[in-house]
């Protein structure tokens, strides 16, 4: 007889209701499943009908916290990269994303912001790469309202999460890889 008890589920294994976050759940362990034991986890309603010989206990259920995504920084750079050799257009929805790609590079210290200068009456950020590379950029700094964020975070969370085609991307970030492409 295996003996692993497996954790709690998120939902009533008798009725397939979902548990609410501190809501009472009625975990049983019964003996007479067969070769293995298994565990079920009821809410109040259906965990009065478990049998006599069950072993049960009562919990909790506590809603977990969802992870933070890991950010790959190294493929936020490619993106980035990628739209500098592009042609520039006036995509106001493009100039955001790299506007807050370039803010998450600088803060992780990938580029450097070395000023802000004007150019055609639009405002970019002037940025190099840390060291003796020489590379130097220009990415948009458009101004953002508080509305314009949160279509935003959902298209940068897509970038994040790999939607960004890889044939647009340079395959790595060294300067040969990107003056090639």
């Amino acid at each position: 007889m295996e003996w692993k008890i497996e954790r709690i589920r998120d939902r009533c294994a008798a009725c397939s209701r979902p548990f609410a976050h501190d809501q009472a759940v009625l975990s049983v362990v019964d003996p007479d499943a067969g070769e293995r034991l298994a565990r079920r986890d009821l809410c109040a309603e259906c965990g009065r009908r478990h049998g006599e010989r069950a072993v049960w206990w009562e919990t909790r259920f506590q809603q977990q916290a969802t992870r933070r995504r890991r950010v790959d920084f190294d493929r936020l750079l490619r993106i980035f990269e990628a739209w500098q050799k592009a042609p520039r257009e006036e995509s106001t929805e493009r100039d955001a994303l790299l506007y807050l790609i370039t803010l998450l590079l600088v803060r992780k210290r990938y580029l450097r912001m070395v000023d802000l200068v004007s150019e055609g009456g639009r405002e970019f950020l002037r940025l190099r790469k840390p060291g003796a590379t020489g590379e130097w950029y220009l990415a948009p700094a458009p101004l953002l309202a508080a509305a314009d964020l949160p279509p935003l975070r959902v298209r940068l969370e897509d970038l994040i999460d790999g939607s960004f085609e890889d044939e647009e991307m340079p395959a790595t970030t060294d300067r040969e890889s990107v003056a090639e492409s």
